[in-house]
């Protein structure tokens, strides 16, 4: 397996995995906290949408269509609020279409784009594309791990 098919695969399963997670959420419990410090649900899809966007704006592709409030709600440095500005629906079409858009430019980016440094402009988070796959991959596993703890808090089903 190629790094670019090693990147893809790792980012498709962590997508296919909070998929489960999400699949039968109850919408009326998408900002639940089982402590006022933990993240919730919208928290956790609206910020990892938003994560995938700023890696593509980095890498210069299109494609992600986070807007700016979705962005500010859920980003680096924002805290899970009680109430939430949009539906769970409304954060996991944004949440797939921009993992949609990279797993896009994965696939059709020459070699050596995707081994340009990008060392710079993320502050030393990834190296280049193919790294910040693997970084977004792993970091998606963090926050549904958390998810999968408000499952539990919530008495929803284990899905794996």
């Amino acid at each position: 397996m190629s790094p670019r098919e090693h990147a893809i695969s790792t980012l498709e399963f962590a997508r296919w995995y909070s998929g489960n997670l999400l699949k039968d959420f109850p919408e009326d419990k998408y900002t639940f906290q089982p402590s006022p410090t933990d993240n919730h649900a919208a928290w956790i899809v609206g910020h990892l949408a938003g994560t995938d966007a700023w890696i593509g704006e980095v890498l210069g592709f299109a494609g992600t269509n986070v807007p700016k409030d979705v962005r500010e709600a859920y980003g680096m440095g924002s805290k899970p609020l009680p109430t939430a500005a949009h539906t769970l629906e409304q954060l996991r079409t944004i949440f797939d279409g921009s993992r949609a858009a990279f797993i896009t430019y994965l696939k059709t980016a020459d070699d050596a784009t995707l081994n340009k440094s990008i060392k710079e402009e993320t502050h030393g988070f990834a190296t280049n594309a193919i790294d910040a796959a693997l970084k977004l991959a792993w970091h998606e596993g963090f926050h549904f791990g958390q998810f999968a703890s408000i499952r539990k808090a919530l008495g929803l089903p284990n899905t794996m």
